[in-house]
């Protein structure tokens, strides 16, 4: 396998977080031109980590960046779950006949928060900063491989960040070279290019966003106040160049991580927009008769990460019982008030190759934990064998494995009380839960230090790509360092990847993505588990709030009506 120098890539996971909104409806302050002022209340489960799009890209970071920043392009929710790519920084953008080349023509009206022009040279800058490699960037491994010598630049191979294929023409034009044709690069670029300020960069440098007061915003509104652990205050931005469309004067955004406290809230009238997986809440709610509810199926599959340098997560004997030792259906049932769908492949069914879904195209045989189960009639037998295999005490009752939760709230509480059970009860064997905050599990993960996590990834683009590349060897976000993944396989998956960039047939590229998938579902280094399917509340006095499976809410065009 080919080596190349690793990067010390901070927290990527741009996890579907649930995003709960209000209202604040009992607001009468007037506005500048005397109208009652339009105040959203939104609140989120876990916090934002930070405000430097190069370095923070968790859901919340993300859930924050689309209010406040405009990439090239914007992938945005319309009503009855679609989604489309509409232009932001970028007011229209032409491919050429190969598919190689993107030139981006700027929106000449675009300015920051401070005045500013928006210019190619800030998203110039921007690309060049995620493929240095002591930025650590943590979206630059999406691009590993697309953009023209990125890969090399990023690994210190060769090039330098200023060769990569991102060149600013003049202020007003971007081109962007990329090495094979990819359909989904406008949806890639809509999700992990949001840009920073050239200018305030070069003189801030590290300190760069380290506070709403050191940075600057591009999009619709920008960050007004902000406690990381309490409440972020935005108003809208009155130097974008759309404020006049913009309907919100405020957005409110709290931290509230208990579910039944936001639901409570939502009820009580002090929240607008709701998701929740409680029957009886959702039941109640809709007996209110003020909401109108959505329900889409997710694209972002939650799975557990086992780490195959545990001494015994090493076997796949071991790691496959563990996989099919509980009932998926079971487990939404009994956690999630059955809001859910199993799944037995990183791929939800949602997930697309050209104009048909993987799943269709490999005719189902992605679902590899069901052969599995189908195969493993005795799970604690086949540990058993594993342990053999090992050379160690076959007795389960000597075994004990780590289980790092994902955050501390009353959910993920419940997930890792069941999942003990489960394993327990089935295999015999010791599970020893670690409770932690979110940043420390991942934190954790980063340095391998874990056993089993949890795990859970919105794809940035709609291709098994996005999921797929997250266990590059090399390259990933969960790359061979972290999951301990060794031997001929991560070698094999690498080559699978790269073998469909290239490929132009979609029926061929999805047996090679079935392939790669095989290597680590059927393996059990990755066991999927389910997708959310909960149902969105929205009081229906709040206009233009779309949600769909992949596009974010744009909540430039959502406002209250009374």
């Amino acid at each position: 396998m080919k080596k190349r120098k690793t990067l010390a890539m901070g927290l990527a996971v741009a996890m579907a977080v649930s995003c709960l909104a209000g209202c604040g409806g009992d607001d009468k302050k007037a506005s500048s031109d005397g109208k009652t002022e339009q105040v959203l209340n939104i609140s989120n489960n876990s916090v934002v980590v930070g405000l430097n799009p190069l370095i923070n890209t968790t859901g919340p970071d993300n859930s924050a960046f689309n209010m406040v920043l405009d990439p090239l392009v914007k992938r945005v929710t319309q009503e009855g779950n679609t989604y489309k790519i509409v232009p932001a920084a970028a007011e229209s953008w032409d491919i050429s006949e190969d598919g190689l080349t993107y030139t981006f023509h700027m929106n000449k009206d675009a300015k920051w928060s401070d005045g500013t022009k928006v210019t190619a040279n800030d998203f110039e800058f921007t690309f060049q900063k995620m493929a240095t490699p002591s930025v650590a960037a943590t979206n630059a491994w999406l691009f590993d491989g697309i953009i023209e010598n990125f890969s090399e630049a990023l690994y210190d191979q060769g090039k330098k960040p200023e060769e990569i294929g991102v060149h600013a023409i003049d202020e007003d034009t971007l081109e962007i070279k990329i090495i094979h044709p990819a359909s989904y690069f406008l949806e890639l670029v809509s999700s992990s290019a949001y840009p920073v300020n050239k200018a305030m960069y070069e003189k801030l440098g590290s300190d760069y966003a380290t506070s709403e007061t050191k940075t600057v915003f591009n999009g619709p509104f920008k960050i007004e106040s902000w406690s990381q652990n309490t409440e972020m205050v935005l108003v809208r931005n009155d130097q974008y160049w759309g404020a006049d469309d913009v309907k919100l004067d405020k957005i409110n955004s709290k931290i509230i991580q208990e579910s039944g406290t936001a639901v409570q809230s939502y009820i009580n009238g002090e929240l607008d927009v709701i998701g929740t997986t409680d029957a009886n809440w959702g039941k109640t709610i809709e007996e209110q008769g003020e909401s109108e509810s959505y329900q889409v199926p997710d694209s972002a599959p939650e799975f557990f990460m086992l780490n195959a340098a545990n001494e015994y997560l090493c076997n796949e004997k071991i790691r496959q019982a563990l996989s099919v030792a509980y009932d998926r259906q079971e487990m939404i049932d009994t956690l999630r008030n059955g809001k859910g769908v199993p799944i037995y492949s990183m791929m939800p069914d949602t997930i697309q190759v050209g104009e048909k879904t993987y799943t269709e195209l490999v005719g189902g045989k992605n679902h590899f934990v069901q052969e599995l189960q189908d195969e493993i009639k005795d799970p604690k037998a086949l540990l058993i064998e594993g342990l053999k295999e090992l050379g160690k005490d076959p007795d389960p009752s000597k075994v004990t494995i780590r289980y790092a939760s994902r955050g501390t709230s009353e959910v993920s509480k419940k997930i890792a009380e069941w999942m003990k059970q489960q394993w327990e009860s089935v295999l015999g064997i010791n599970i020893e839960i670690d409770m932690m905050e979110w940043n420390i599990m991942w934190d954790k993960i980063d340095a391998g230090d874990y056993d089993i996590a949890t795990g859970g990834w919105g794809p940035y683009y709609n291709e098994p790509s996005a999921l797929l590349q997250l266990f590059d060897p090399d390259n990933g976000y969960f790359n061979a360092e972290k999951t301990g993944w060794s031997g001929e396989d991560p070698k094999k998956y690498q080559e699978l990847l790269n073998e469909a960039k290239f490929e132009v047939d979609d029926q061929k590229k999805a047996e090679l993505y079935l392939q790669a998938e095989e290597l680590v579902v059927k393996s059990g280094l990755i066991e999927p588990t389910y997708v959310e399917e909960a149902p969105t509340f929205v009081k229906k006095y709040v206009k233009n709030y779309f949600v769909s499976t992949v596009g974010q809410v744009d909540f430039s065009k959502v406002y209250i009506e009374k």
